[in-house]
């Protein structure tokens, strides 16, 4: 149970204070749906790029191809999850 001036206390805001966050129809806000889309694009380029090259037979670009689709494919993977809700 809590006293009355820690109940006070929760409910006092500041005068002229919002917090604007831009939300879609389906609840997500924007910041999740670019990270979700960047880990999307991770899975994209490591399927479409190094997997496939494997199949197809790339003589002198191959270990570039692979050297830049793994960079891509981390480097958006690391940002979506950073860009992700860590309190869900």
């Amino acid at each position: 149970m809590s006293t009355r001036r820690e109940r006070a206390k929760a409910h006092v805001t500041p005068v002229g204070v919002y917090e604007v966050q831009a939300v879609s129809k389906d609840g997500k806000s924007r910041k999740e749906k670019f990270s979700n889309y960047l880990i999307d694009i991770s899975k994209y380029v490591m399927t479409g790029v190094v997997i496939a090259s494997l199949f197809k037979d790339l003589t002198d670009n191959k270990v570039i191809l692979y050297v830049i689709g793994l960079f891509i494919a981390f480097t958006s993977l690391g940002v979506g999850m950073v860009l992700t809700d860590k309190k869900k």
